[in-house]
Parts: C-alpha cells; sequence; structure tokens
C-alpha cells in the first residue's frame, strides 16, 4: 500500500515503514530536465543529436532530462544556446510545469517559440531556385508540360 504527501511516500509493509523524501530542489530538477527535454523536441532535435551537438555522452544528457542526476548549469546554458532560447525562459517554463504537475496552479503555460524553419503566414513569396535567361515558353524541359 502507497501512500502519498506532498514529499513523501510511505510504503507499509509487515511493520515497517520505508520512506524516500524527494527535496524540492530534486523536484525542481526533474522539472528543469523535463522542460529541456521538451524544448529540444520542439526544436525537432533528439537527445543523441543534442549530446553530440554540445559534446557530452548522450547517456549522461538522458540522465539530466529524465532527472536521474543533477543538471550542472553549464550544460542547461549549451542547451539553450544550441536552441536559441535564454535560460531563465526554460527556469519559468520548469517552475510552471512543476505546478503544474503538483496542482497548485491552474496549469498556464507559456508558448513555445515558433520554429526557425516555419515562415509566418505572411511569408508567402514565391522563391526562384536560380536565375535563368531563358522563360517558360523557351525552356525545354519537360516538367512544365
Amino acid at each position: 500500500m502507497i501512500f502519498r504527501s506532498n514529499m513523501t511516500a510511505y510504503w507499509l509493509r509487515s511493520g515497517a515503514i520505508v520512506t524516500r523524501v524527494k527535496t524540492p530542489a530534486e523536484e525542481f530538477n526533474a522539472a528543469v530536465g523535463r522542460q529541456l527535454r521538451a524544448e529540444i523536441a520542439a526544436a525537432g532535435s533528439s537527445i543523441a543529436a543534442m549530446s553530440r551537438g554540445i559534446g557530452i555522452a548522450r547517456s549522461a544528457l538522458d540522465n539530466y532530462v529524465t532527472g536521474k542526476r543533477a543538471i550542472p548549469v553549464p550544460i542547461v546554458y549549451s542547451v539553450c544556446a544550441t536552441l536559441h532560447v535564454e535560460p531563465h525562459i526554460v527556469f519559468a517554463r520548469a517552475e510552471e510545469r512543476l505546478r503544474a504537475d503538483s496542482g497548485t496552479a491552474a496549469g498556464v503555460l507559456t508558448p513555445f517559440r515558433r520554429r526557425t524553419n516555419v515562415g509566418d503566414p505572411g511569408q508567402d513569396i514565391p522563391e526562384v531556385a536560380f536565375d535563368s535567361s531563358l522563360g517558360h515558353e523557351g525552356d525545354t524541359d519537360d516538367l512544365y508540360q
């Protein structure tokens, strides 16, 4: 049988109580890890690609984003610099995520930035792959027929 309070989980078994207290720092670290994973995914990247990009082992980054290990601040800054996101925004979103997960807030989350490769609705200007002196009528390519 498991009982959960805000910070502590108790397992009752044959007269013994086993307690594991998760500190607020551990909870926030896990929330920052979940947020970093979300930011990486929103940018269209993966844990493996990001770890190669910032020069650390994939298993290390995976341990950070899953909350198994404390995230070093230089790693947060490296990931944020690669994603072009300010670290304070990631921390604010992680705090919102933590509040939403614990049920102490209304769960209003800030929106993600638009991906840089997705144009605004007004950016539907046709692009030319190369300049050519021939017009359509003088072009012999059968793709235009």
